[in-house]
């Protein structure tokens, strides 16, 4: 095959647009007979576990779907389990017959793995997976805060405050602080609230905090804050809006960005599938970055400010 694909270069061929185009319809528009097992690598361990948030969910359920649409079949390893070593693992892996691999989100940031991928084809998701470098999906935080933050002074807010956890900060690469910090310097001097970057992110911390600075709307991550600033004695959204950078509820009752994991799942699966068709197994020498957008959803926890209120 290598050979022929060779001389093929050599003379000049390319492949005919409308025959491959045809060729993925028709793999796409009907369902696939089984055709094998992708793994998703859980790093999680006992006690923990990617299922306690609402958006890794999403990222499974949505390529379990897309996998079966293709004909194969996600299962999950879990590294953590009695006796097992990453060595162990690539040996089971590759005893199964399972060439293609999803990296679940790692616990922590910068989580490196002594896992060898030479043998497999593999895709992870976001940022927080240091070391070996994959290809990796995930969704555009940079461009969600951008669409948070804009959304927000549209409505009419004046003062925005940023309120997430150092580690929340990292997991996303930092675009989170530097999203917001560039988008806040498009406002007046006093309309700039300072960031709060809890380490990690407390009521004790977050009340101070907000009582100091008087945000008119909160940008969070972890639905835990509106219980504080209910708490409080705060009433949202009359007193002060409060929007999530990834709601949990696609937008039923908090406001914010929603994440679209299903569909991150479902591109992780595609592009994890186009690897293993083309045989390219191992650490990439260029890491590919696959962004998905994130969706703004009302919800109530944000309303149109009066315009006496707006900038």
């Amino acid at each position: 095959r290598v050979r022929i694909q060779t001389i093929a270069r050599k003379l000049g061929y390319a492949p005919d647009p409308y025959l491959a185009g045809l060729s993925a319809y028709r793999k796409t528009q009907r369902p696939a007979n089984f055709q094998a097992t992708l793994a998703w690598l859980s790093n999680y361990a006992p006690g923990e576990s990617w299922r306690d948030f609402p958006a890794f969910r999403g990222y499974f359920e949505g390529a379990t779907d897309r996998a079966r649409e293709l004909g194969y079949r996600l299962e999950e390893f879990r590294l953590h389990t009695p006796g097992m070593t990453c060595n162990r693992m690539e040996n089971i892996l590759a005893a199964r017959n399972v060439g293609g691999i999803l990296v679940a989100p790692q616990p922590r940031s910068d989580t490196k793995l002594q896992f060898r991928f030479d043998r497999f084809s593999a895709v992870t998701f976001g940022y927080t997976l240091a070391e070996p470098q994959l290809h990796v999906t995930t969704w555009h935080t940079f461009r969600s805060m951008e669409t948070a933050f804009r959304r927000l002074i549209a409505l009419g807010y004046r003062r925005p405050g940023l309120a997430i956890a150092v580690e929340s900060d990292r997991r996303a690469d930092r675009h989170w602080s530097a999203a917001f910090w560039t988008e806040q310097q498009g406002l007046p001097a006093e309309c700039r609230v300072p960031l709060l970057l809890g380490q990690p992110l407390e009521r004790s911390s977050f009340l101070p905090w907000f009582k100091q600075h008087r945000p008119d709307v909160v940008v969070a991550i972890w639905p835990e804050v509106l219980a504080w600033l209910v708490e409080a004695g705060v009433t949202v959204p009359e007193a002060v809006g409060l929007a999530l950078l990834t709601v949990p509820d696609s937008g039923v009752l908090y406001s914010g960005i929603w994440e679209n994991p299903h569909m991150i799942g479902a591109k992780a699966v595609e592009f994890l599938v186009d690897l293993t068709h083309r045989t390219e197994r191992g650490c990439p020498q260029v890491p590919l970055t696959m962004l998905v957008g994130g969706t703004w959803v009302d919800g109530k926890t944000v309303k149109p400010q009066t315009p006496a209120k707006a900038v």
